[in-house]
């Protein structure tokens, strides 16, 4: 659908246009208000216009209500039709559009139904039309309840450019700003009043809400509602008693973010008990998105590198990574590459943050290296590409982030650079309370289950846009059908799946059985971890299929589990918590009606250790088996830099900050990197390594084992 329209004469509302449908009229420089929207001549076109009105009902408001408040101007709203006339009218006259996008019109009906509505439209979809064009057409003054202060002043900007009074009351204001939006308020000057969730609960705000008509309250970003949630916001608990105060006779929530769970709970906690629920809209053809799986940090830079300088258009691109200590990095890098870039992050000065966003919408930067701080509010829609270089901490973050490259409907790209280690690193994250008292373990737990959910579906094969459509319950995820020809996966299908024999066939027979006996109760890390033989806390060892691979490496136990969801022989049951089950395909394989096929992973090759003088092995039996330790500082380096390295590294800061010494005395790089060369079973093993004597055995032991072990 066309969302952009043609631009009638010079830009904004024409003089010709018959204003009184919109309630508000253009004097001057000024604004002021004209008849109000619930007069009888509404939707009535001058004697003169020759124009014919469709008067066929858009939607019917159901029965009236007792008013919220002693001034309420609602209640002639409550029993009105809405033709499609005067939305479409309003929509070309002041928005200067012709056509709704996809899902827009479903969510502007149920709202004049006066049906409690929630509708989850991605970003760039066109949320504030929909509460935008309702609050144009009911008198009395519409509030908009958005956490997002910058964004809420650009949208109050753009309004008044199209003659529409509005405002926005906020934190960041100054105490003149803030009186001269509360007076218009009061005197009933506005059609929108933008407010953040910190002054629903300001005494003043309550006074005054008493004396001014609110037909309608729009709840942008709903999802921060939720305690449990992946962006939960305080300051939202107070949105309750405001609604139990301001009985709106119109109310509806938005967000870009929320899971079938979510949605189901949001109504409650917002105080709709029967809401209309929409999902609309979140596969992005324009937008081609890349998933690489990298297997070092210096790779993952290399190829970042590559990707900036390569990006077609003059805008800069937008890079997402986990840490600040990462982003930095990563943008010192693209500089030693002769490249404009720079970061930003909650650490940054109020100064630097400003130039690093004026110098990225201003286009003379190749690049900013940004953490999560950055983004929201931004509007730039000519981002062609954007880069995660770490593994977000959900599908929410995912979206949310990628959904800012291309949002001008042109090809754009979103390429996620991950490593397996990511996961470590987020799951620490995650589980850093950021509250009030205590640590919430739910919330916790939640974020590691959402967690899990996109490192497993980083993993897979499948559609990279059905995975992220089936997540958010978005209906058209299986109409995608084998191709969207807009991810890397579809654009470069795996080869044919082989029947399995031999050895292969055992191993995934094995892991079969293994998920049939857990039956559902297990996630997929802890049924690999089971298979493994782990002992590590929460891991069911009293199961028979414990150990029963204990001779393949934790990585190949992962990626085959990955190619037997893919092959439908597993699958995942529950959407925050997701459970491995066995298929009814599974099934009939472990009976033996029918050949297993797939591809067995490729990581399997280069994962199986090598004995020092025989042939690749599926695990390892004796300390024969180790790799070479390594002979050169290159060497060393590159094992440092893999995933177990990363893992001993971590380790040993944590160590040396507990004992107040540098890292190097509680061990050595070429120490650590013989660890990883020769993943040792047993003290004895650990003995034979450079550096490791009996008291570093007796101190270290223990942890440098367990460590191992959970690497693989």
């Amino acid at each position: 659908m066309d969302q952009k329209g043609k631009r009638k004469g010079g830009g904004g509302l024409r003089r010709t246009t018959p204003l009184r449908r919109t309630g508000f009229a253009r004097r001057g420089a000024g604004i002021g208000l004209s008849r109000p929207v619930d007069s009888p001549t509404v939707s009535q076109l001058p004697a003169d216009s020759g124009q014919t009105i469709d008067e066929t009902p858009l939607l019917a408001g159901e029965a009236p209500v007792e008013p919220s408040s002693p001034a309420s101007a609602a209640e002639p709203e409550l029993g009105r039709v809405y033709s499609r006339s005067e939305v479409y009218a309003v929509l070309r006259e002041v928005f200067d559009l012709t056509e709704f996008r996809e899902g827009q019109a479903e969510v502007l009906r149920s709202i004049l139904a006066r049906e409690q509505t929630i509708a989850v439209l991605p970003t760039g979809a066109g949320k504030s039309l929909c509460y935008q064009l309702p609050a144009l057409l009911f008198a009395g003054t519409s509030i908009v309840i958005s956490p997002l202060i910058a964004l809420m002043r650009d949208q109050v900007r753009a309004l008044e450019r199209l003659g529409i009074p509005a405002a926005s009351l906020d934190s960041n204001q100054s105490y003149d700003e803030r009186r001269a939006a509360e007076e218009a308020f009061a005197g009933g000057q506005l059609k929108l009043l933008y407010v953040s969730p910190e002054r629903l609960a300001s005494t003043r705000f309550l006074e005054l809400l008493r004396w001014v008509s609110v037909p309608f309250v729009a709840i942008d970003e709903a999802h921060c509602v939720m305690r449990w949630g992946h962006d939960f916001r305080p300051a939202y608990m107070e949105i309750p008693p405001f609604l139990a105060a301001a009985r709106p006779p119109f109310l509806a929530a938005f967000t870009a973010t929320a899971t079938p769970e979510l949605r189901e709970e949001l109504g409650a906690a917002l105080c709709m008990p029967r809401p209309s629920v929409f999902v609309r809209g979140f596969h992005r053809p324009n937008l081609h998105l890349v998933t690489e799986r990298m297997d070092a940090d210096g790779q993952r830079l290399a190829r970042l590198v590559s990707l900036v300088q390569e990006r077609p258009g003059d805008a800069p691109a937008l890079i997402y990574g986990a840490t600040r200590k990462a982003c930095e990095a990563a943008a010192a890098e693209l500089r030693a590459a002769g490249l404009a870039a720079t970061h930003y992050h909650a650490g940054c000065t109020p100064d630097e943050r400003t130039r690093a966003q004026e110098g990225f919408l201003e286009d003379r930067l190749d690049a900013l290296v940004a953490t999560n701080a950055f983004g929201m509010g931004i509007d730039k829609p000519d981002i062609r590409l954007l880069v995660h270089i770490h593994l977000p901490k959900s599908f929410e973050d995912y979206y949310q982030e990628f959904g800012r490259a291309g949002r001008d409907g042109l090809d754009s790209r979103a390429v996620l650079l991950w490593r397996r280690g990511d996961y470590r690193t987020n799951d620490f994250l995650v589980s850093q309370w950021s509250g009030e008292g205590e640590a919430d373990q739910t919330v916790i737990e939640s974020g590691r289950r959402r967690l899990h959910r996109i490192y497993e579906a980083m993993g897979s094969r499948v559609c990279i846009w059905r995975r992220v459509l089936q997540y958010f319950g978005d209906p058209q995820a299986e109409a995608l059908g084998d191709d969207c020809e807009s991810c890397s996966r579809c654009a470069s299908p795996a080869p044919p799946a082989e029947e399995l024999a031999g050895e292969q066939l055992t191993i995934a027979l094995t892991l079969l059985g293994g998920v049939e006996e857990l039956k559902g109760r297990f996630g997929r890390k802890k049924v690999a971890a089971t298979l493994r033989g782990s002992k590590a806390q929460g891991v069911p060892t009293w199961a028979a299929c414990h150990g029963g691979l204990g001779q393949v490496p934790l990585a190949i136990i992962e990626d085959l589990l990955q190619s037997l969801f893919d092959t439908d022989q597993v699958a995942l049951e529950g959407s925050e918590y997701p459970l491995l089950v066995l298929t009814e395909s599974g099934r009939k394989t472990i009976d033996g009606n029918g050949p297993l096929k797939l591809n067995w992973p490729t990581a399997a090759a280069s994962g199986r250790r090598r004995s020092r003088s025989g042939p690749a092995t599926p695990g390892r039996s004796s300390a024969g088996q180790a790799q070479a330790p390594p002979t050169s500082a290159d060497e060393r380096a590159a094992l440092l830099d893999s995933d177990l390295g990363d893992t001993l590294r971590a380790w040993r800061r944590q160590q040396a900050g507990l004992l107040a010494v540098p890292a190097y005395v509680v061990m050595t790089d070429r120490s650590l990197a013989e660890v990883v060369a020769a993943q040792p079973r047993c003290e004895a093993e650990l003995l034979a390594l450079h550096g490791i004597g009996p008291a570093k055995v007796e101190r270290y032991g223990a942890d440098l084992l367990r460590l191992v072990a959970t690497e693989n």
